[in-house]
């Protein structure tokens, strides 16, 4: 079976606390945003993640209902990956761990997920590991990672700090790397273009630091731009991060023009956050409408 795009890492099952009030039982993690964006925009979409007995038990089989290939959403162990979030009125946020998965292993690709036009990897954890990069590597055209669970360490208490992490051995797997406004905490006293100096320095071809109501910065070959943000009335941040992601390695890998991919993944990430949680993504007319 042909597919567009492989999206990997841990969907989880989170409680969002929010300044207007609490959400319990939330899906989150990239499969659930970055799976759902990309197969609202007629993408052929699989998945690759692993889930507790308890998601099973709480959820329908919404993610096949919206058309994602799930041979490669595996049930393993009591509990899903699981926080409790809790943001304020900027869109900051506090985690705190209850839950992790297992990991994902080279073993756990589906035989058949074989070719893909791009693989988007968001771990929430360290559920990825350098060997199950290079081993997707050989399956696509384009790898983008977001390291956000890779930069995170959980405490005894479970709350998440985020630390400095050599992402050396990922980046030599990677096309395209995208670090989030929360996770550069992981980098104190750097800037932006800083960082991504250094994650460009360190392998990834193309460096991407989302920077929320700013927008964002892309370096690459060509050097340093800086593209603005959508104005909207916000709603709830949860999941434009990878919105963002996935847009950029969807527009990227059709049309190779990272400035083109830049913009449409801002005008995605724009128009997600205008909806709360994972009941309402942008169309792909609504984002070139905002576009032109």
């Amino acid at each position: 079976m042909e597919f567009d795009f492989l999206v990997v890492g841990h969907v989880a099952i989170d409680v969002n606390v929010f300044p207007w009030g609490v959400v319990e039982n939330v899906l989150g993690g990239a499969p659930t945003y970055s799976g759902l964006f990309l197969a609202g925009l007629g993408k052929k979409v699989a998945l690759l993640s692993k889930v507790g007995i308890d998601f099973t038990e709480i959820f329908p089989p919404i993610f096949g209902k919206f058309g994602l290939d799930t041979e490669g959403l595996l049930v393993a162990g009591e509990n899903s990956t699981t926080f409790r979030n809790t943001y304020d009125e900027q869109g900051n946020r506090v985690q705190v761990c209850k839950h992790l998965a297992p990991p994902l292993q080279p073993s756990d690709i589906p035989s058949y997920y074989t070719n893909f036009l791009g693989v988007y990897v968001s771990p929430l954890g360290s559920e990825v590991t350098p060997e199950l990069l290079a081993e997707l590597r050989r399956r696509t055209k384009y790898l983008m990672l977001d390291p956000q669970g890779l930069l995170r360490r959980i405490g005894p208490d479970g709350r998440v700090r985020l630390e400095a992490t050599d992402l050396t051995p990922y980046l030599k797997h990677v096309d395209i790397i995208k670090i989030g406004k929360d996770e550069m905490a992981a980098f104190p006293g750097s800037s932006p273009r800083q960082v991504a100096e250094k994650l460009r320095q360190a392998g990834a071809p193309i460096a991407i630091v989302t920077q929320g109501e700013k927008g964002c910065l892309l370096l690459d070959e060509r050097g340093v731009r800086e593209f603005p943000a959508l104005q909207v009335q916000v709603r709830d941040h949860t999941g434009a991060g990878d919105v963002f992601g996935a847009a950029f390695l969807c527009r990227y890998a059709e049309t190779r023009d990272a400035d083109e991919a830049a913009r449409f993944a801002n005008a995605a990430a724009g128009l997600k956050i205008r909806y709360r949680g994972a009941v309402g993504f942008p169309s792909l007319e609504e984002i070139l409408r905002v576009l032109a």
